[in-house]
């Protein structure tokens, strides 16, 4: 009988060694992988906005993140559906706060556009040619503009053709507005014209445009702050209910019926809020 348990032990001990093995290869690999994704769309997303920090750091901040603050959320609730929410949501954060960056950085370029336009078509009038005036502008105009167009002026000085240069700063932005500058300026390359008056005609469209665009933002902003409200409203009942019938809601994390009625819930916040985010975004 002693053998037996013996035996009986040692292919537990072998069974749960190869699982522990195998868990930790599997978690290597994919940690290893992530790793190389994160580094990588990482990079390239902050040097598109000139922002230079290291990729490797953020990641060991991230996973840094993620381990402790769900452990402090559990620990302050003492609810594991908090702690697993919280884990989700510092998962997702990174990339929410990148496009909010981008987003940021996107619509302060379209806001100096207009201006950059009219000024290069004043520049032009004056004698200069167009490696003068982007020269100029890059000297005199504020961030973000100012750092694409002395990108397109390092990139020249290097050996990068204008047209290139300018191929690349519409791949960086990936906005209709430059796209449409950009083949102006080419094309006139090509071809030749008064790009002076392509300019200022180009800049006064484009701020008619902007000038709707934020007419619409400002029509549908009341639309957006409802939906985070009612968003959030819900999850700000469910604390003051905790902290007023804790015993009653506290059943909604104790117990299994509480955690469907939660997910369903959440799957149902999350609807609502991506419907309403559809209506309230309008395309110019």
């Amino acid at each position: 009988m002693d053998a037996t348990e013996g035996l009986l032990a040692l292919l537990v001990f072998i069974f749960v060694a190869t699982s522990l093995y195998l868990v930790y290869g599997s978690t290597q690999k994919a940690l290893e992988t992530g790793r190389k994704k994160f580094t990588a769309e990482t990079r390239q997303s902050l040097a598109d906005m000139f922002i230079f920090a290291d990729p490797a750091l953020l990641w060991r901040l991230n996973l840094l993140a993620l381990v402790l603050i769900p452990i402090v959320a559990w620990l302050l609730s003492a609810s594991m559906v908090v702690g697993i929410m919280t884990a989700l949501a510092v998962a997702f954060s990174p990339r929410l706060i990148l496009r909010f960056l981008q987003q940021r950085r996107f619509l302060r370029l379209h806001d100096q556009l207009p201006d950059t336009l009219l000024m290069m078509a004043s520049s032009l009038r004056g004698g200069a040619n167009l490696t003068q005036t982007v020269e100029g502008l890059a000297r005199d105009l504020s961030a973000p503009m100012r750092d694409e167009l002395s990108l397109v002026v390092r990139e020249q000085r290097l050996g990068t053709s204008f047209e290139d240069a300018l191929a690349n700063l519409a791949e960086r932005v990936r906005s209709q507005d430059f796209e449409l500058v950009v083949s102006a300026l080419r094309i006139n390359r090509q071809v030749g014209g008064n790009l002076a008056d392509t300019l200022q005609r180009l800049g006064e469209t484009v701020r008619r445009r902007l000038m709707m665009e934020q007419k619409i933002r400002a029509l549908t902003s009341q639309g957006k702050l409802q939906g985070i409200v009612m968003t959030a409203l819900p999850g700000l009942i469910v604390l003051a209910l905790l902290r007023i019938e804790p015993e009653a809601t506290g059943q909604l994390f104790h117990s299994l019926q509480g955690w469907a009625v939660l997910s369903i819930a959440l799957v149902l916040e999350v609807l609502g809020y991506w419907g309403i985010r559809k209506i309230t975004n309008i395309e110019v």
